[in-house]
């Protein structure tokens, strides 16, 4: 980066010598800095550059489309140059210029993880006018005909909710403002919360989320449709459960 830099200024034309540099660490990741200073048309100038590095392996598809690999998933940082483009549902992030330099993208579905915002920057560098559909659920978000079988023989409580007739499995859930899913239930089908909007929802530690993979993990929606989602790691007769995030 420092040759780079010292390239870019001698191209210019301009003579601003590399007056200290350091390199520190902040939240796991290096960080350089560069102070620069001289004489400019009589007037001494400083600049200071701060330099952030983030180094991602990578992976290509045959379409063309190349991921990185960051937590929890991939981040597309480049989109194939064909007319219509299913982003994969495992994709959560997009890079600023993905679209850079695709022609021929005119049409983009975008699975549910990916923020407003991710959308909107990408765009920004994109030339080409084109229809994102923003998905809200799941691409392929229709039940299976056992689940459904399994959801017309189940236990529907007074707030339209359907479990197992057991009790221990959530089938199906219902429009509600504030829900409170049963202590003893141990799983969520992954598709239950499908067109389905809660304001506040509350999940029983017996469910144990947190070991669940992504691909095992219900589907609450996108930020575009999802409320408050409160996984709890105690009993709810415990009170008020300071210690969790929101989903």
């Amino acid at each position: 980066m420092l040759d780079r830099l010292k390239t870019f200024y001698r191209e210019q034309g301009l003579e601003m010598p590399v007056t200290f540099e350091s390199v520190d660490v902040e939240d796991g990741q290096e960080v350089e800095r560069l102070w620069l200073a001289d004489i400019v048309d009589g007037k001494w100038v400083e600049d200071y550059v701060t330099v952030n590095r983030t180094v991602y392996d990578t992976v290509a598809e045959e379409d063309g489309a190349v991921f990185a690999l960051i937590e929890n998933g991939r981040m597309l940082v480049k989109a194939p140059n064909v007319k219509h483009y299913r982003i994969p549902e495992d994709v959560y992030r997009i890079a600023d210029h993905a679209f850079l330099g695709c022609s021929e993208l005119t049409d983009i579905d975008v699975p549910y993880g990916v923020s407003n915002y991710e959308i909107e920057k990408a765009l920004e560098h994109s030339h080409t006018k084109m229809h994102i559909h923003a998905w809200d659920w799941a691409y392929d978000n229709t039940r299976s005909p056992e689940l459904e079988k399994e959801i017309a023989e189940g236990w529907t409580d007074d707030y339209g909710f359907v479990y197992s007739q057991d009790r221990k499995r959530l089938l199906r859930a219902a429009k509600a403002e504030i829900y409170k899913i049963p202590e003893g239930v141990e799983s969520i089908d992954r598709l239950a919360f499908v067109h389905c909007i809660i304001k506040e929802l509350h999940i029983p530690y017996t469910c144990n989320l947190e070991k669940l993979s992504p691909e095992e993990c219900p589907v609450f929606g996108s930020e575009r449709v999802q409320g408050c989602i409160y996984p709890w790691d105690k009993p709810y007769s415990k009170g008020a459960n300071d210690e969790f995030d929101s989903i």
